[in-house]
């Protein structure tokens, strides 16, 4: 029982902003990490306590050194193709369809994941930045279509 705390204690410790634990006071630059973790989140499919993260890796480790060739092996097939994904190629056929332009829309959202939770806080991006980001990224894909 005690082995199941403690492994429970270092997951939330895990997930505690770096900078909350050396006493720097609460920060919208926190935010931004915590918006950047919930960006891999959602396009991984992967939560910061994977037991594939646990001691010595993290979800921002895991996307940071995939991005961006590996950015397709690393994406939560199920969030893009939800049913119409067959169980026997893991949505494989709906990736070949994917155009260049969107995969690397895909890989910049990633990016923007990524530094946005970068372990030093005068790292991370601000939400300007983001935004600014975002919307280059929104006009790359709206011009993907009309082409």
């Amino acid at each position: 029982m005690a082995s199941s705390n403690n492994s429970k204690l270092f997951i939330y410790l895990n997930l505690l902003v770096a900078e909350y634990g050396m006493g720097i006071k609460v920060s919208i630059l926190g935010d931004m990490y915590s918006f950047g973790i919930l960006m891999l989140e959602i396009f991984t499919g992967r939560r910061p306590t994977d037991p594939l993260f646990q001691p010595s890796s993290s979800l921002h480790h895991f996307v940071e050194t995939a991005l961006p060739e590996n950015v397709m092996e690393i994406l939560d097939k199920t969030a893009f193709h939800g049913e119409r994904m067959s169980k026997e190629t893991y949505g494989e056929e709906c990736w070949a369809s994917i155009k260049k332009e969107q995969t690397e829309c895909l890989v910049g959202i990633l990016e923007i994941g990524v530094a946005s939770s970068a372990e030093s806080p005068r790292d991370r991006l601000t939400m300007r930045q983001v935004y600014s980001k975002l919307t280059a990224i929104r006009e790359k894909i709206l011009r993907a279509e009309v082409a």
